[in-house]
C-alpha cells in the first residue's frame, strides 16, 4: 500500500503534519509519499491520497492527480474547507479506519478545459473549482458563447464564470450565481456584472460542451481555479466540457452539506473581522 501526502509548502504547520502521518505510515508498514507543491511527483502510483491543507491545496492536488483515480481525504488546516471532511485535530482518530479502506466516496466533477489557437490545441487543463475570463482592467470585454455546439448568445461585462458544483460556493457564489448539491453533474455559467440585464446565471446539462470565443477581449485574463493563469488572445477559443474522472472524495463522517456550508461562510467572515 502507497500513500500520498499532499500539503502546501507555504504553510509550516501542514509540513510538520505531513511528516508526522508520513512517520505514522511507515511504523505501519505502509509507504509514504509527501508532495508539498515542491517536486513533480504525478508519475508515482498511489493508492490513496491525505490532502493536508485548505481549498487551495485540495483544488491543486485534484488538478494535478484526478487522473489517478484514487480516493482522497480531505484534512482542513485552512480557513474555509468546503472540500475537507474532517479536521486537523481529527485525523489521529481516523487514520486506522482510512487504512482499512472503512469510509464512503462521494464523486465530484471536474471540468476540461480546452485552449486552441487557430484550432491548434495548446492546453488542456482539469479544473475543480471553475473557469473564469475577465478584464484585468475596467475595460468591458465581449465574448461569444455557444452551448452545445449551438450559438446561445453575446456576453459583455467584466466577464463570465463557468464553474462546477463545488465551485458553486467560491467565486461564481461571490458573482451572484446559485449555490449547487455538490454532487449533481452540471455547469454553472454566472456573468461577471454583466452590461445585458437579461444574461442571468445558467444551470447548464453536464453532458453539452460549452464554447467561448472572444470578440472584444484586449486585457483579459482566463483564470483556472484562481491557479492558473493565461492572457486570453483574440484567435483563442475555450471549449469546456465534462472531465474524464471524478475527484472521489473521502467520507470518515456523514456531514449535510448545506448546513456546513452555512457554517463555514459564517466561520469565514468572522475570521476577516
Amino acid at each position: 500500500m502507497k500513500i500520498l501526502l499532499v500539503n502546501n509548502k507555504r504553510i509550516e504547520s501542514t509540513i510538520r503534519m505531513a511528516e508526522k502521518v508520513s512517520a505514522y505510515m511507515r511504523s505501519v508498514g505502509i509507504e509514504a509519499l509527501i508532495d508539498s507543491s515542491s517536486a513533480d511527483i504525478t508519475s508515482e502510483e498511489v493508492d490513496s491520497i491525505i490532502v493536508l491543507g485548505g481549498d487551495g491545496t485540495m483544488i491543486r492536488c485534484a488538478r494535478q492527480y484526478v487522473h489517478k483515480n484514487v480516493p482522497v481525504l480531505g484534512v482542513n488546516m485552512g480557513t474555509v474547507g468546503f472540500l475537507s471532511n474532517i479536521q486537523a485535530d481529527e485525523l489521529g482518530q481516523y487514520l486506522d479506519r482510512f487504512i482499512r479502506h472503512d469510509y464512503s466516496i462521494e464523486e465530484r466533477m471536474m471540468l476540461e478545459v480546452s485552449l486552441y489557437q487557430n484550432e491548434t490545441l495548446l492546453n488542456r487543463i482539469d479544473s475543480l473549482n471553475e473557469l473564469s475570463i475577465k478584464s484585468k482592467s475596467s475595460r468591458v470585454i465581449t465574448i461569444d458563447v455557444k452551448i452545445g455546439g449551438r450559438k446561445h448568445g453575446i456576453y459583455r461585462g467584466d466577464g463570465l464564470i463557468i464553474a462546477t458544483p463545488s465551485g458553486s460556493t467560491a467565486y461564481s457564489l461571490s458573482c451572484g450565481g446559485p449555490v449547487s448539491d455538490p454532487v449533481l453533474e452540471v455547469f454553472i455559467m454566472t456573468p461577471i456584472t454583466s452590461y445585458f440585464l437579461n444574461k442571468r446565471p445558467l444551470v447548464i446539462a453536464a453532458e453539452k460542451e460549452i464554447e467561448v470565443i472572444p470578440l472584444d477581449c484586449e486585457e483579459t485574463l482566463i483564470s483556472i481555479d484562481g491557479q492558473v493563469k493565461i492572457d486570453f488572445k483574440d484567435n483563442f477559443v475555450i471549449r469546456i466540457k465534462k472531465a474524464d474522472y471524478n475527484l472521489k472524495l473521502i467520507n470518515m463522517q456523514p456531514r449535510y452539506f448545506f448546513e456546513t456550508m452555512m457554517k463555514r461562510l459564517r466561520r469565514s467572515d468572522e475570521d476577516l473581522c
